[in-house]
């Protein structure tokens, strides 16, 4: 059973390889002409800006440099889980039952819990261990241009460098596998892939993200706001830290609202704020630091759910008539 399921999936598989070792080919070439670009302007080691030669206006020639690489890559690594979820998770049980294979293969003495883990066995984890390398990988080739990314804790880096990318590309294929089950139709079980996994994508990462560790949180005056680095201030939040809310206060202590646009572009941001009647702010915030905590949690929480829709797909598999 073994043999015959690596021999339905190879194909596959060897795509997905091809591609994996494409993507990461590309990440290499400007993971390295990153670091010459850094060498050569003399900001080696700059992932931020801050007051020695990772200056504003050096950052900012940097971003401009790689801004059309970073703004493609995420989404190119963001397909790739769906894509594998679509064209290897999908078609894996529904294919066989479109065809009649399936028989042949519950006839020779295979049970079909043994048929189901034998397929999702052989099909499943070389993918996830692809994607676990290139997100890994990602997380490396990444790493110089973590100031022109917004910095690996905030969209879209969290969710294209360390564990993730192995734990989208294990929900999108349990996806894939468990609708073929129920809908027997690969062209149905490929829809429900791709609208499911950007559900719960989107879903998780505005509602659950957020609130997978307590954030920290940073208060001053008015009088000691500068603004954004990006705009030649003092940022109270590092660069690279995911800001994940703020708050406006009065002289009495009481919650004030603030409109960034009502802002003159002559005026300094301390004006602006005492302008709007702000005499206190407070952000909260995710440090850069907490890379890895987060990947894990993220991670557990998708493979919770890749679990869950697997053993769906198991149970359907023993109560349906194939």
């Amino acid at each position: 059973m073994l043999w015959v399921a690596w021999r339905q999936q190879r194909l596959q598989l060897l795509i997905a390889t091809l591609l994996v070792c494409a993507v990461g080919s590309v990440m290499l070439y400007y993971r390295i002409s990153a670091d010459a670009y850094m060498q050569d302007h003399g900001i080696v080691g700059c992932l931020r800006i801050d007051e020695a030669a990772c200056t504003a206006s050096a950052m900012s020639a940097f971003s401009d440099a790689y801004k059309a690489y970073v703004s493609i890559i995420p989404m190119v690594l963001l397909c790739l889980p769906v894509l594998l979820g679509m064209f290897a998770g999908a078609p894996l049980f529904a294919r066989e039952i479109e065809q009649g294979t399936h028989i042949f293969g519950l006839t020779q003495s295979v049970g079909r819990g043994r048929w189901w883990a034998t397929k999702s066995m052989v099909a499943g984890v070389p993918l996830a261990l692809l994607m676990l390398g290139l997100g890994l990988f990602g997380f490396w080739a990444l790493k110089p241009l973590n100031h022109v990314t917004r910095g690996p804790v905030m969209t879209p880096g969290f969710e294209t460098q360390g564990l993730t990318l192995a734990a989208y590309t294990v929900l999108a294929f349990a996806i894939g596998a468990a609708a073929g089950l129920l809908f027997r139709n690969t062209l149905a079980a490929m829809a429900v892939v791709l609208g499911l996994y950007l559900v719960v994508l989107v879903s998780i990462g505005t509602v659950a993200r957020p609130h997978y560790l307590a954030a920290e949180r940073v208060t001053g005056t008015v009088a000691e706001s500068t603004g954004e680095s990006e705009r030649g201030g003092r940022s109270w939040i590092p660069d690279d830290a995911w800001r994940i809310g703020s708050a406006y206060y009065s002289k009495d202590g009481q919650k004030v609202s603030f409109n960034p646009s009502g802002c003159d572009g002559k005026e300094t941001i301390q004006r602006c704020l005492a302008r709007q009647g702000v005499a206190k702010q407070s952000s909260d915030y995710h440090p850069a630091s907490r890379f890895w905590s987060l990947q894990a949690i993220e991670a557990g929480v998708f493979i919770a759910l890749s679990a869950g829709l697997l053993g769906l797909g198991a149970w359907t598999l023993r109560r349906r008539v194939l």
